[in-house]
């Protein structure tokens, strides 16, 4: 789904509402705590869910990249179409 909305000025703040059906598929409501993530110029808003801790998350994700971290990066290259096969 994808909407145009205007921003407005909140007490010293900028704010955009959400409609209805988007809070519905966000399973968000009055009162519900939502987590900002600035990603270049877009802003994503999703519901703030505290069952993972981001210190937890970043150790884990830290010990996946140590063991896998060369895997990702061929993988990365060869979506970018940079792979080549090794010669034998």
């Amino acid at each position: 789904m994808t909407l145009r909305r205007r921003v407005r000025r909140i007490g010293g703040s900028l704010g955009v509402l959400i409609p209805r059906d988007f809070a519905e598929a966000m399973n968000v409501t009055d009162g519900s705590e939502v987590r900002l993530t600035l990603v270049g110029r877009q802003v994503v808003v999703e519901p703030a869910d505290d069952t993972v801790d981001d210190g937890a998350f970043r150790r884990a994700l830290g010990a996946v990249l140590r063991r896998h971290g060369r895997a990702f990066e061929l993988l990365a290259a060869y979506d970018r179409g940079e792979w080549r096969p090794p010669r034998r």
